[in-house]
């Protein structure tokens, strides 16, 4: 556990570098029978701007996946909800943190309204794994090199 602290709210709320952001509807999917978003969307919003992050970071997930050497898979998750999210709003999601360890990526993020209100925060660990054996094992060099350069930090440097 060691390996996964959790990133302070504090500084996903007032994060004031933004590594990828997105804008998107609240869809009617996306909300429950209380008229605002299901807690399980934020997450997928979350995801999804993270994918993002991974494809403009010249990280061909579909390939990796392909080639089954290696992967990422989701160690752990969690989402703070800060404000309603209605169907019919516009929200902005935002890549805030990226902290790279040895075997492990650390993903901060948050959804506010176009006014700038902070609406939700979140985090997820994915921890890196042989896919062959499915035991961690380090980033690739290639991968490691293609997160910093969209800032991702290095855990225990600078």
């Amino acid at each position: 556990m060691s390996d996964r602290p959790r990133l302070p709210a504090d500084e996903l709320v007032h994060a004031t570098t933004v590594l990828h952001a997105e804008s998107r509807p609240v869809r009617f999917q996306d909300v429950d029978a209380a008229g605002i978003i299901y807690f399980a969307r934020v997450l997928e919003y979350f995801h999804d701007a993270f994918l993002s992050l991974l494809r403009r970071a010249g990280i061909d997930l579909a390939a990796v996946l392909r080639e089954g050497k290696w992967g990422m898979p989701l160690g752990h998750a969690e989402a703070d909800y800060l404000g309603p999210m209605r169907f019919g709003d516009d929200v902005v999601v935002e890549v805030v943190k990226l902290v790279l360890s040895e075997r492990s990526l650390h993903v901060g993020a948050r959804v506010r309204s176009t006014e700038g209100r902070v609406l939700a925060i979140g985090q997820a660990v994915h921890v890196c794994i042989d896919r062959e054996t499915f035991r961690s094992r380090g980033l690739p060099e290639q991968a490691v090199a293609a997160l910093t350069a969209v800032g991702a930090q290095v855990k225990g440097a600078g």
